[in-house]
């Protein structure tokens, strides 16, 4: 009867770890692409970075970012100078960036960039 009992008070205690209220990794609502599978999020990991009008090194500067910069990616291309990013400023080399699937792991990578 002693082990049922305490067998009992193990399966109530560990039943009341498992109900409570789950504080996993909080959901930004605020950017609702934030999760979307076919989205990609960039962060930018030069301490600047130039957005070109064009997919060319030579190509005109409508722009500036900064390093842990977090951006949705709009398009991608590939040239002879590499693979280009699209952004709403302009196009930037995958040299200046990392690519991510959410917005999640983009955040938490710029936050370690800073």
């Amino acid at each position: 009867m002693k082990k049922i009992s305490f067998f009992v008070a193990l399966l109530l205690c560990l039943c009341s770890f498992s109900c409570k209220k789950n504080r996993g990794i909080p959901l930004d609502e605020s950017e609702p692409l934030a999760l979307a599978p076919d989205i990609s999020w960039a962060v930018v990991i030069d301490p600047y970075a130039a957005f070109r009008k064009n997919c060319d090194w030579s190509a005109e500067v409508t722009g500036h970012c900064r390093k842990a910069d977090v951006l949705l990616v709009e398009g991608k291309q590939i040239s002879p100078d590499g693979i280009w990013y699209r952004f709403t400023d302009g196009w930037l080399p995958d040299s200046s960036v990392y690519v991510y699937a959410n917005r999640l792991r983009a955040q938490n990578v710029a936050d370690g960039l800073k």
